[in-house]
């Protein structure tokens, strides 16, 4: 375990997206504080770099960090400035206590 904990040297911010309608019915996206962790990030080549016809070269990273309950697809990280999508999330089951996000750049 502190072999794990040494390698997470990147302090991220999560926030949580939530959705509602105005008014008029106009779709609202927000994103709400979660919490700070402590993570390792990595950076990934991408894996389709066309997408429908169109090329997609946003950075992806691969971000390993202790397993947060409150994580889903619709968690977002802020990394220096950068705001990451969560694209997949693994957990193994020899190492229950981390998790692995597969994360891409937001523009």
């Amino acid at each position: 375990m502190t072999e794990f904990a040494g390698s997470l040297r990147e302090r991220v911010l999560l926030e949580t997206r939530l959705e509602s309608r105005d008014g008029r019915g106009v779709a609202k996206a927000r994103y709400v504080y979660e919490g700070v962790a402590w993570a390792a990030l990595f950076p990934l080549m991408p894996s389709d770099l066309v997408r429908g016809d169109a090329i997609s070269a946003m950075p992806r990273w691969q971000v390993t960090m202790r397993k947060r309950e409150a994580v889903g697809m619709n968690t977002r990280l802020t990394w220096r400035g950068r705001y990451l999508a969560i694209r997949s999330i693994v957990t193994d089951p020899r190492e229950p206590a981390q998790m692995v996000l597969t994360c891409e750049e937001q523009r």
